[in-house]
């Protein structure tokens, strides 16, 4: 009888620090516009490019964290296959672990979308009107051009699935109660599977459906990659855009936009 065997987890992408192309592409336009004329400019570009690195790296740091408590639950899976009496079973040691997972994959997606937003409102200097400062409502305004597509196309591609993901567990209800990690045998072998609803705008738990297809840190990984590629290529616009006298097209008034008030009852 042949070997049945466990795949091996996904592929991490490089997850070292390193300068999103975003902040690298700001660094050296703020380099070359430093005068007193730019200055607000200059000072806008430097510290909202610093925000936007860092819920890169702390999407990062997540990423990096449920791939290590897979890799806990993967070693404990080699020694239980071969008790294994069916072709679906669960952590039950790891209960501490596999709540880890869940609870880091909220916080990254968390940081993505904290990103996405600061990214907005990185891009709304390629317009000389105040533009939304949300990464949603940026791409919601159609007569937006230029950027704004490249923004366009990730929210069609994966960012609107990532909101809802992110919504779903934020704002509305966790995946499960014991948010377990298993291992199932199918066609080509053994797999760890980490359950995603694959309807996240259902509100309640009983409702969630699932697929085998859908893994969490597969699904973490494909999102990590999708955000380095939007990074890439608004990085390589902005250079564009500047190199043709396109960009920066505001350079004042530019913070203290939009501040949220609460009204405070007596």
């Amino acid at each position: 009888m042949a070997e049945v065997r466990i795949h091996t987890l996904p592929r991490l992408p490089d997850l070292s620090p390193r300068q999103p192309a975003v902040v690298a592409s700001l660094d050296g336009i703020r380099f070359a516009m430093d005068d007193d004329e730019h200055a607000e400019f200059c000072w806008f570009a430097r510290e909202y490019s610093r925000n936007y690195r860092y819920h890169l790296n702390h999407a990062a740091h997540r990423l990096g964290c449920i791939y290590r408590e897979y890799e806990q639950c993967f070693n404990r899976f080699v020694d239980q296959i071969p008790k294994a009496r069916d072709g679906l079973f669960e952590i039950s040691i790891l209960r501490g672990v596999t709540s880890q997972i869940y609870w880091d994959f909220e916080s990254f997606l968390n940081a993505i979308s904290a990103a996405l937003d600061t990214l907005a409102r990185l891009c709304g200097l390629f317009f000389a009107e105040q533009t939304p400062l949300s990464f949603m409502r940026l791409c919601a305004k159609k007569d937006l051009k230029g950027v704004v597509h490249i923004l366009r196309s990730a929210e069609r591609r994966w960012v609107a699935r990532m909101k809802d993901y992110r919504d779903c567990f934020v704002h509305y209800t966790p995946v499960d109660n014991e948010t377990p990690v298993s291992c199932v045998l199918r066609s080509n072998g053994w797999n760890v599977w980490g359950r995603l609803p694959v309807n996240p705008n259902i509100r309640e738990t009983d409702g969630f459906r699932y697929s085998f297809r859908v893994d969490l840190l597969c699904y973490a990984v494909a999102t990590y990659k999708h955000m380095s590629a939007l990074d890439k290529a608004v990085g390589r616009e902005t250079s564009r855009a500047y190199r043709a006298g396109e960009f920066p097209r505001r350079t004042r008034n530019l913070f203290f936009v939009g501040t949220r008030r609460r009204r405070v009852q007596q």
